[in-house]
């Protein structure tokens, strides 16, 4: 699959080098795609990544990841333009209390949109397994189909995918999981998994174990 990630820091790095290791086809995104840092990604990413600007990685995908900050959020999906059904993957994350749900949404243009990532650390992407078990990514969304394909991705690199249903109830399970954060990680770190254990029967995504 053609992969667009759009920011290569921490969360938008990791999750593109990864596909890129699992045979997809990624294009970073970024204002300058020949700095040294695009080009250290690159060459960790191996043969099967590329760069190119904002809106040729947008054009590139079939699936756009967005992990920019905040602050870029407004500029970055200007630059993309209109995104022609594609599933985009909101991994961004505000901490002023406000919906980077909402405002994706309200700027995208023609996007299916996902929510997945934004509760997982960059280190637990980076490598999900603990033992025999691996951590579980929460995808939120409207459109069945594009949160299947996301599924199958989040599969690819080893996470275990859970469908919460749309976007309110992705906004409760945030606010549980910031609340979680707030208890483990002074005894944990960051990185910490989560895992939901539950009957295939009832689990919309089947999981891979």
């Amino acid at each position: 699959m053609k992969i667009a990630a759009i920011g290569s820091g921490n969360m938008g790095g990791t999750l593109g080098k990864r596909w890129a290791a699992h045979g997809h086809q990624v294009m970073f995104g970024s204002r300058d795609p020949q700095s040294d840092k695009i080009r250290t990604v690159l060459q960790k990413a191996g043969a099967n990544a590329q760069a190119g600007t904002v809106r040729e990685a947008a054009a590139f995908g079939e699936v756009i990841l967005l992990a920019v900050l905040p602050s870029d959020v407004e500029r970055v999906l200007e630059e993309a333009g209109d995104l022609n059904n594609k599933i985009l993957i909101n991994c961004t994350n505000r901490f002023d209390g406000t919906s980077a749900d909402k405002e994706v949404q309200r700027l995208a243009q023609n996007a299916r949109i996902v929510r997945a990532y934004h509760t997982l650390p960059w280190e637990v992407l980076a490598n999900p397994q603990y033992g025999p078990s691996n951590a579980t990514a929460f995808l939120s969304g409207d459109d069945a189909g594009a949160k299947e394909i996301v599924a199958r991705l989040s599969r690819d690199i080893g996470l275990d995918p859970v469908d919460v249903g749309g976007s309110a109830n992705m906004e409760k399970l945030e606010a549980a999981i910031g609340t979680l954060w707030s208890l483990l990680s002074p005894q944990f770190g960051r990185d910490y998994g989560l895992r939901i254990l539950r009957r295939d029967t009832v689990n919309p995504i089947p999981s891979r174990s």
